[in-house]
């Protein structure tokens, strides 16, 4: 019985050590199957990570980058009748085409009253991204705080280095350009050649004395001017020999109160009160642009953009010219507007593209033929298709003895004194001397305000 029980013990414990073994074999057998299946499964993830990264590298180099759009606001003082139009209609689309992701509204805010508005919105902090304005203001703006510096925008050296120095130098204030010249003026001598033969003159003359005899002897006026106002009239008063202030821009008096300044006085009322110059605010005569076309007048003194938008100046008989000399001299004014970007403005680098845009020969040439923008860039300025236009060509001409006007943070000041002073002198108000004194002294206080 005994032998029987080791017998089944022995037996037990041989198919308990068998079955452990078979377990073990299994066990590893499906840790193995396990192992591999979860190294497959390992190998296939990242099969497809690698092939999902794959294609969304794919996808993504397919797919261009979205640049974000941005929305600038320009203001602008273009004439309603051409030059808007061509801004609006040629100009922007192609800024739009070399730049989509930039969208420029465009603000046309009319002539009359484009300063105070600026001056408004400055005081408010309602301006617009950038806007073209009279070279005389950026100075004012500047020290308003107003505009933006622009020396540290990336491409400013090279827009300075081709610009003309003279229109360039009008946005410098205290050591910083705070805008960049956008077109430039001057004017010159617009002439009716079938008034010129009423008077006897079968060409343009040389100079004024020849003129002024012959308009005497004709007895009629021949010379029209649109107010006394600075860019009507300082033309007149410095073709004549006068004088504002010293070289520097410092001082009035001694210069505008001078001899040559009252001596040129003189010579302008001797003139008007001959009849032989006229002026409509003071005489309420026929506007100059009529009247040179009808030919009521010989002569006014403007800029290119009478050519531009007059198509028949032709057939009209109508010829530009050098301003005749005085005395030897033949002087104008320097005009034009300038290009600036607000200190307001949250996308400066933006804005400051389409400030490039504007300055580029392209844009310049076009500028400059279709809305009558002399250019201030002087690739488009030696342009062929200027040198050898019969109108742009007198223009480039009198640009090299054209004077600018006073450069200061002061100018609507001074230009309101000089004004009040023609004004006054003309309509007999007060004597040449008199008024040019008093003008000469509000307009020093003015400068000691800078």
């Amino acid at each position: 019985m005994k032998k029987q029980v080791k017998l089944w013990v022995s037996l037990l414990l041989i198919s308990i050590l068998i079955l452990s073994g078979c377990s073990e074999k299994v066990a590893d057998t499906a840790n193995g199957a396990v192992d591999s299946e979860t190294q497959t499964d390992k190998d296939d993830g990242k099969s497809e990570d690698a092939s999902s990264t794959s294609e969304v590298a794919a996808e993504a180099e397919a797919t261009p980058e979205k640049v974000e759009k941005v929305k600038i606001t320009f203001w602008h003082n273009y004439g309603a009748d051409v030059e808007a139009p061509y801004f609006e209609e040629t100009i922007l689309p192609m800024f739009h085409e070399q730049y989509p992701n930039i969208e420029v509204e465009v603000i046309a805010q009319g002539n009359d009253q484009y300063r105070e508005s600026i001056v408004i919105s400055a005081g408010t902090g309602t301006t617009p991204d950038v806007a073209r304005l009279d070279l005389s203001d950026i100075s004012g703006l500047a020290k308003m705080g107003a505009l933006l510096p622009l020396e540290d925008m990336a491409g400013f050296d090279e827009l300075s280095q081709n610009v003309f120095k003279g229109p360039l130098s009008t946005n410098l204030y205290q050591g910083q350009y705070y805008g960049l010249p956008l077109d430039t003026n001057c004017k010159t001598a617009v002439f009716n050649m079938n008034t010129l033969n009423e008077i006897g003159l079968s060409e343009v003359p040389t100079t004024m004395e020849a003129f002024i005899e012959a308009s005497r002897s004709a007895g009629k006026p021949t010379i029209s001017v649109s107010s006394a106002g600075e860019w009507d009239f300082m033309p007149y008063f410095w073709l004549f020999g006068g004088v504002i202030t010293d070289e520097s821009f410092a001082k009035a008096t001694g210069y505008l109160d001078s001899q040559a300044s009252i001596d040129a006085m003189k010579d302008i009322v001797a003139l008007h009160d001959e009849g032989i110059l006229t002026i409509k605010e003071i005489d309420g005569t026929v506007d100059a642009w009529d009247g040179i076309k009808s030919g009521e007048y010989a002569t006014f003194f403007e800029g290119p953009w009478f050519f531009a938008f007059t198509s028949d100046w032709k057939e009209l008989n109508l010829k530009p010219a050098v301003i005749p000399s005085y005395k030897g001299v033949t002087t104008s004014v320097v005009g034009g507007e300038s290009i600036g970007i607000f200190s307001t403005s949250e996308h400066t680098e933006e804005t400051f593209k389409f400030v490039q845009f504007l300055l580029s020969e392209e844009v310049q040439v076009l500028m400059g033929k279709e809305m009558g923008q002399m250019p201030v860039l002087k690739a488009a300025a030696s342009n062929e298709e200027f040198n050898s236009d019969e109108v742009w060509s007198v223009y480039l001409e009198q640009l090299n003895t054209a004077q600018t006007r006073v450069p200061s943070p002061e100018s609507p000041v001074i230009q309101v004194h000089l004004k009040d002073a023609f004004d006054s002198i003309l309509r007999g108000e007060i004597s040449v001397e008199e008024g040019l004194s008093e003008a000469a002294t509000l307009i020093d206080e003015a400068l000691a305000e800078e």
